[in-house]
């Protein structure tokens, strides 16, 4: 297997689709034939429950034990008590108890450095691992990107969105100064609900390229604003697996562009 390249997706602002978006290119690079492994880094659990798994309060497993015990000095669970595998990807699934981890990397040793030794022993086995931050910049996503290789910044246009990148561009720069990750990198912004139609994602998204563009790649894929994106995201599918669901040429064709935006944004991942 080749060098595991890990990809943390933040964004400090939320509802500008980061969820979706790991889940569903997570779900494309497997469908490229990548062995791709998701990290839930959010209490909600939001990529927990996209993936099927709804009632996650309920799971004696997840990310959060394997960085308390780390934390700790504990043993660590065999990786298949945590490991939920779906066709196209493999979850570490989290759920509420997270923000006690939070909590404990207070005053933890070596505290950005938790999630970084837990995720170094799955690299082995994996070609990617997406890594859903929750929208903050705290400890947590703290310790993604000292994990991370990678960063993909998505960005809704508007006037918020773009803020967060900013935020986040400075965040970057900050861990690398302070190495606490000096090879960390932004592999791009990824512009979601996206109307192009729209006077005001025109604008918004002039203004991303004239403040972005010359600092930070931005993908050429975009992923359109459809309601049957969230749609699937309520069904805990992926686009391509309602897309394939629907009978209709009426009802493929709604979600046709999402599916091979997530897929060609994919693509450009893996050709970087």
């Amino acid at each position: 297997m080749s060098k595991c390249v890990t990809i943390a997706v933040v964004n400090q602002k939320g509802g500008v689709g980061k969820t979706t978006s790991t889940y569903n290119l997570g779900w494309e690079l497997g469908v490229l034939g990548k062995k791709v492994l998701l990290v839930d880094l959010d209490s909600q659990g939001n990529l927990t429950m996209q993936a099927g798994i709804l009632r996650h309060d309920e799971l004696n497993m997840t990310i959060s034990t394997l960085m308390t015990n780390s934390i700790f000095d504990e043993n660590l669970p065999n990786s298949e008590d945590v490991i939920i595998h779906k066709e196209m990807i493999d979850l570490l699934p989290s759920n509420i108890d997270l923000s006690d981890v939070d909590r404990h990397l207070i005053n933890a040793t070596m505290r950005e450095f938790v999630l970084k030794g837990i995720l170094d022993e799955f690299k082995a086995y994996y070609d990617y691992i997406l890594i859903d931050c929750m929208p903050t910049l705290g400890i947590l996503p703290i310790n993604a990107l000292a994990v991370a290789d990678t960063v993909i910044i998505p960005c809704a246009p508007e006037l918020w969105g773009i803020k967060g990148i900013e935020a986040i561009y400075n965040t970057i720069k900050t861990v690398k100064k302070k190495n606490i990750n000096r090879k960390l990198v932004i592999g791009g912004i990824l512009i979601t609900k996206y109307t192009p139609k729209l006077k005001s994602t025109q604008e918004m998204e002039n203004i991303i390229m004239e403040v972005f563009g010359e600092r930070i790649n931005i993908f050429e894929s975009k992923i359109p604003s459809l309601s049957k994106v969230a749609d699937a995201g309520k069904l805990s599918l992926s686009v391509r697996e309602l897309h394939d669901k629907f009978t209709t040429k009426k009802d493929r064709e709604s979600l046709i562009k999402a599916v091979d935006a997530y897929h060609n944004v994919a693509c450009e991942i893996i050709n970087k």
